[in-house]
């Protein structure tokens, strides 16, 4: 596919979107640090109005709203929901789960849009290219606002209720976390489920925690990548329940088998069982093309994409894109089962090592953040929306673990996510409303002007992983922090956030 600014297609108008989100994103980075060190200090009973949450979700909607009603997207993900869509009301759910994984919505993500989908046919709106675009682009909405509140429960209770409201501005405001709805991605969804999955497993809420975490597995291939982080959490809880049991059983102790050292032996197998349960009543009329067979079911969706992809990457924020290999597809004899599992076990190794020497909840959500970005970054087959997974998980690290550092890796890979987003869909001619058929079916990879700053901003996602990996291994290890203290206005907060001081 040629692209369309370089037929004109294009107009002055994507530069202009482009440097409004980049500049939005550096603008709504620097008033987040100055009004967490203006409210750090605050107790938790200090509350927060209503009308501040009006202005905050009202704001974060009608951004989204405005891009998504000027702003189709990029048209192979946009194409997955039109698709979806329009095959529910031509054949109902008979015959959509066919072929590949990669070409259809994840289980989960294709529920909810069995809702949308539905009202878009009953209403006639779906045969309109705008009616259409709205219908597909309000579920991703809704699940990137949730995301925020998600956000604002965990810094909620562990941080404290102003920091969580800035934190949930943030989310809202930045076009970090809704560079997905313009992008039109899946892997909205993903960040969503997790992050409700990070506030269930700092509450020690084992059943919930375990649920959200399928849910993530079951809305793009990126949500796998967090399932050792829900082993990890279930099999310990569930070990030291046990231990608790023997040391001091109810008759001794007096303590129910609800209490918070029991209740793990309990909600733990109940947590995984039923999500095995709830994976298969939700999936039942979607696995007919395998013949009800859940097995084959399980394996398209969460196995088959990590031993199989078509190629290293398209213009994705990893450390393939560096040297030359987007869009490149690896070798007849590239060893993809033995890459996955090598991989997959030194990720576990080291969210086990970090996490069994703290034994700490919060070091846990981090292990999780890292253990996405590890992901995005190194392994194959991951796209330029990926990052909208991770980056609102690191959110909710730092609102648990509270290192200052933590917003370093936030702000330096999250603007390169933007940069290189806005340059592609700027470059490919997607910031606009387009007719679909104006463009190719296949993945593009960059060239020019746009491949290198695609290199660019790959680079600074490396350069964030190898600090990201520093911070997770000091705190992890040593428990060493570097927090926010109070301070009250631009030079002060600046200050604050760039001086070196251990606590």
């Amino acid at each position: 596919m040629e692209f369309l600014s370089q037929t004109g297609a294009s107009t002055a108008s994507d530069a202009v979107i482009a440097v409004f989100l980049v500049l939005l994103t550096a603008v709504s980075a620097v008033l987040m640090i100055i009004y967490i060190c203006r409210f750090v200090s605050d107790t938790e009973s200090d509350r927060v109005r209503p009308w501040v949450f009006a202005i905050i979700f009202g704001a974060g909607l009608a951004l989204r709203l405005v891009f998504a009603l000027c702003v189709r997207g990029y048209r192979d993900d946009y194409s997955l929901f039109t698709r979806a869509i329009e095959q529910l009301g031509k054949s109902g759910l008979g015959g959509y789960y066919v072929g590949e994984s990669e070409n259809v919505l994840y289980p989960i993500v294709y529920l909810v849009y069995l809702l949308f989908g539905g009202f878009a046919n009953v209403t006639g709106l779906s045969s309109y290219g705008m009616g259409m675009q709205f219908f597909v682009k309000l579920p991703i909405i809704i699940a990137e606002l949730l995301t925020a509140f998600a956000v604002y429960l965990i810094a909620g209770k562990y941080f404290n209720r102003r920091v969580a409201a800035v934190l949930c501005a943030f989310v809202c405001a930045c076009p970090i976390f809704f560079i997905g709805s313009i992008w039109t991605s899946p892997i909205v969804f993903t960040a969503m489920f997790a992050a409700f999955a990070f506030f269930f497993l700092a509450k020690k809420n084992h059943a919930a925690a375990i649920g959200f975490f399928t849910a993530a597995s079951f809305s793009s291939k990126e949500g796998i990548f967090l399932f050792p982080v829900a082993c990890l959490f279930g099999i310990y809880q569930l070990v030291r329940a046990i231990i608790n049991l023997r040391k001091s059983p109810p008759s001794v102790s007096g303590k129910k088998i609800t209490h918070e050292d029991y209740r793990a032996v309990i909600a733990v197998p109940v947590g995984f069982v039923g999500a095995v349960v709830a994976a298969y009543l939700l999936g039942l009329p979607l696995v007919a093309p395998h013949r009800y067979s859940f097995f084959g079911y399980i394996y398209e969706f969460l196995i088959a994409p990590l031993v199989g992809w078509a190629y290293f990457t398209v213009n994705g924020l990893s450390v393939y894109s560096i040297f030359d290999q987007s869009g490149v597809a690896p070798g007849a004899r590239f060893p993809y089962p033995v890459f996955a599992l090598v991989f997959a076990a030194i990720i576990i190794a080291v969210v086990c090592v970090v996490y069994f020497t703290k034994r700490n909840r919060a070091t846990l959500v981090m292990l999780g953040a890292y253990s996405v970005f590890t992901m995005l970054v190194y392994y194959p087959g991951m796209n330029a929306a990926g990052f909208a997974s991770c980056l609102p998980l690191i959110v909710a690290s730092y609102a648990l673990v509270r290192d200052k550092r933590l917003l370093n890796v936030l702000i330096v890979a999250g603007l390169a996510y933007v940069i290189n987003a806005v340059t592609l869909l700027s470059g490919f001619g997607y910031l606009n409303n387009f007719d679909d058929y104006a463009f190719g079916s296949e993945p593009v990879a960059a060239t020019g002007a746009i491949k290198a700053v695609s290199i660019a901003c790959a680079v600074l996602t490396v350069l964030s992983h190898l600090y990201f990996t520093y911070v997770t291994v000091v705190v992890g290890m040593t428990g060493q922090k570097r927090q926010l203290d109070a301070a009250a206005g631009f030079v002060p907060s600046m200050k604050e956030y760039f001086s070196g001081k251990k606590d």
